[in-house]
């Protein structure tokens, strides 16, 4: 029987050359979030339904794959069968919504403020994309116990420090406050108990436009005086041509000034101490879906790629909701896949010291490995090989797989530059 070997779809084999640069941009980030005082923790995959479905995480939680539960546990034969019935677990769709138990559930051992790194994978039955799969790895930084914007300002600045080292050298950060929202939102006529639900519509706006979601919120039920209202507000605060006018139209809207000033403390805090060829801008368009947030939302985007490839926020009231404790926190999330492919595409160069060592028949099997050790202790990363019948094709397979020097045994001291 012959079996389909594609990977299952929206799932992705990694060639050794593409792992070379997972890896490598893998180290670059936790090596960066380390120096910035963040501690690495890991989390399990399945996660209880109880925790996932109330976790305020918007559209994730419809993208939630689930488990059936299994043994005894799985009574099929039961009249009137429903979801709830079959399924116990589901894969986690983000890190927040486990870090919040992983909080709650360990936080007498935990140091205050606790800045947490994860990197691991995550799980969506979203439409396969460019940039987008359904196995993802998510490399988060979050901060739990810190009111201040000083979070917010120590979150970016790792996260900007990460993509620069990676090679990364025209990004984008674009800002917003949710408690902004809340009162354009209100202020358009809606209620306070519509937000969440009118936010899930807004985050679409990069993907169906203004009109779409116009159409949206009108398909909703929402009136349409206020719809109106809410679209061209948003159309005036995008038109402007820098933060100062951004912030000049929210303050003549009524927008809190307490709010407008720690979003302009952040963008001048982290400005201050990053380069130049990376840019924070506030962005009215910018929501995040997800039900916890609470306070700042950014993103980040590569200016030659037309989605977000990192984001995050503040989530102040998540911890509450699970613990009766409050806790203010907010995180900091870059996607890997999608960073790791523009790398590649960029031509962005993972230093390595691959070497391929050729032998033939003539030498023993204990030379091959004396030399092998030798080359290994001097620094290199060796592999053998048998000398190739078509030695021009082995040189480009290699180089495919990023071996960058070559060495004969018959002339050991010549290493090869490829």
């Amino acid at each position: 029987m012959k079996f389909n070997t594609n990977p299952v779809r929206g799932t992705v084999d990694y060639l050794p050359s593409e792992m070379e640069v997972r890896s490598y941009a893998e180290k670059i980030i936790v090596d960066t979030y380390k120096e910035n005082g963040f501690l690495q923790i890991k989390t399990p995959i399945l996660e209880s339904l109880d925790l996932l479905t109330n976790g305020d995480s918007g559209d994730n939680q419809k993208l939630m794959f689930k488990t059936v539960r299994r043994g005894e546990k799985l009574n099929l034969s039961k009249p009137n069968l429903t979801e709830a019935d079959i399924t116990e677990e589901g894969l986690r769709y983000d890190l927040t919504v486990p870090l919040v138990r992983f909080f709650a559930n360990n936080r007498e051992k935990l140091t205050f403020p606790f800045k947490a790194i994860q990197i691991d994978e995550a799980f969506r039955a979203e439409r396969p994309q460019k940039g987008r799969v359904r196995e993802f790895t998510q490399c988060d930084i979050d901060i739990l116990g810190e009111a201040s914007p000083i979070a917010e300002i120590e979150l970016l600045h790792a996260g900007i420090k990460a993509y620069e080292r990676l090679g990364f050298k025209n990004l984008t950060v674009k800002i917003n406050d949710r408690r902004i929202l809340n009162e354009i939102i209100v202020k358009s006529g809606f209620k306070i108990s519509d937000v969440e639900t009118i936010c899930v519509s807004l985050d679409k706006f990069d993907k169906i436009g203004y009109d779409g979601v116009e159409s949206e919120l009108s398909q909703n039920g929402f009136n349409s005086d206020g719809i109106k209202k809410l679209i061209e507000t948003f159309k005036a605060l995008k038109s402007a041509s820098n933060n100062s006018e951004s912030f000049k139209m929210l303050g003549e809207l009524g927008i809190s000034e307490e709010v407008i000033s720690n979003l302009k403390l952040i963008i001048e805090s982290v400005s201050a101490c990053i380069s130049d060829n990376f840019r924070l801008i506030y962005d009215s368009t910018i929501i995040r879906g997800q039900g916890y947030y609470t306070g700042t939302i950014y993103e980040v985007y590569d200016n030659e790629f037309g989605r977000a490839i990192g984001a995050g926020g503040r989530y102040d009231k998540m911890v509450e909701k699970f613990t009766d404790n409050s806790t203010p926190a907010v995180g900091f999330s870059i996607g890997f896949y999608s960073t790791v492919m523009l790398m590649i595409e960029k031509g962005i160069v993972v230093p390595n010291k691959k070497l391929a060592l050729i032998y033939d028949k003539n030498n023993s099997y204990a030379d091959i490995m004396q030399a092998k050790q030798s080359l290994i202790e001097k620094g290199y990363q060796v592999s053998t090989f048998a000398f190739p019948k078509n030695f021009n094709n082995f040189v480009q397979k290699i180089k495919q797989s990023n071996f960058t020097l070559l060495v004969k045994m018959q002339d050991i001291n010549k290493i090869i530059s490829l």
